[in-house]
């Protein structure tokens, strides 16, 4: 194995093949970094030094960030490969503090190998982790890795068919509950989900990663809510929703008691309440949704989150449309707290801010 410093300047990141050059182009504002593609949407970064977490997350379409503090050669077929693996990692790690061991595959051929190796140093680590985490603790965030615990160091190894990297990161700093970012996002009604629903998910998620929660926020506001998969998504977290849209919303979930439904642009609705939080999805140009959305901040109670899609229509107009967008929140006394390039998200960017 090859040895990489504890302060890694090696790092895996995951980011969708549209947005490469932007995030490149912010990756290597400050100083030229070695990048090197592995396929399928991960990337292997060689910084000059190492960087901090708020430069990564200010790199936005990264998904998923790991620090690599070993690496070697993949040899699947090479006999005691796992074992050798194994033990490398006991010898590497014994001393280091983690409550979860995660193994996935950067190209998804190699998922049967990583499902073993998981299970190989489980077994050799099980002394280390049987008093943190029990092995009922390991198969619910193996069920449901959104019960991990966001501030946990997990181990974890990632293998493609010729290298395997390993490293120790806490779900919130990786950016992800899922390890690479990448995962199927299961939404409550399959029937009316539109992919707005996942993107919802994710968002909530990402909340949770940082530190936010949105448990106490039951009555929201949603901007461009049709067909209604976001909508139905906080009616079933028991939320109370005034949905504003054009387009028609689906008819079940518009005769939802919980649900009141403005059939109009989103320029005229006017109501005379306050919001405990804020969700925009609004098509259109990326300038004049983040107008039409900053300005009904005024309808927020003090630190109402709100949850607003950039989109993207021209990757190169992204940095103008982002700052201008930052913009119009500011000047409505919203503060910026962080984007997110989302897995459900395409040409487009979440963002998110607080009303002071």
């Amino acid at each position: 194995m090859t040895l990489i410093k504890n302060d890694s300047v090696l790092w895996l990141a995951h980011v969708a093949k549209d947005f490469f050059p932007t995030w490149q182009n912010r990756l290597n504002l400050t100083e030229k970094n070695i990048i090197k593609p592995l396929g399928h949407n991960f990337y292997s970064v060689q910084f000059n030094s190492t960087p901090t977490r708020g430069f990564l997350s200010d790199t936005l379409f990264s998904r998923y960030w790991l620090p690599v503090h070993y690496m070697w050669p993949t040899k699947c077929e090479e006999k005691g490969f796992i074992e050798k693996c194994a033990q490398g990692l006991l010898a590497k790690f014994k001393d280091k503090n983690f409550n979860n061991v995660v193994v996935f595959s950067l190209d998804r051929k190699q998922q049967k190998l990583a499902s073993n190796l998981r299970g190989r140093i489980l077994q050799v680590f099980s002394e280390k982790l049987k008093e943190k985490s029990p092995a009922k603790l390991l198969t619910g965030w193996t069920k449901k890795p959104i019960l991990q615990p966001i501030y946990n160091q997990t181990l974890i190894v990632a293998i493609s068919d010729k290298c395997t990297w390993a490293g120790l990161s806490t779900p919130s700093e990786a950016g992800s509950f899922f390890a690479g970012g990448r995962r199927y996002v299961g939404v409550s009604n399959e029937s009316i989900a539109s992919r707005a629903a996942a993107k919802f998910v994710e968002a909530a998620e990402s909340l949770q990663l940082s530190g936010l929660k949105i448990e106490n926020a039951k009555k929201w506001l949603e901007l461009g809510a049709a067909p209604g998969g976001i909508t139905h998504e906080l009616v079933e977290k028991k939320c109370e929703v005034w949905a504003v849209d054009k387009a028609d919303l689906d008819e079940e979930i518009a005769e939802n008691p919980l649900v009141h439904f403005y059939q109009m642009d989103a320029r005229d609705f006017k109501i005379n309440m306050n919001f405990d939080a804020l969700m925009c999805d609004l098509n259109g140009p990326a300038n004049i949704s983040a107008k039409i959305c900053s300005d009904k901040t005024s309808l927020l109670k003090k630190d109402g989150i709100v949850i607003f899609t950039l989109k993207i229509h021209i990757s190169e107009n992204f940095e103008k449309d982002y700052e201008q967008a930052l913009k119009e929140f500011s000047l409505k006394n919203c503060q910026f707290l962080y984007g997110r390039h989302l897995y459900n998200n395409k040409q487009e960017i979440t963002l998110f801010f607080k009303k002071k």
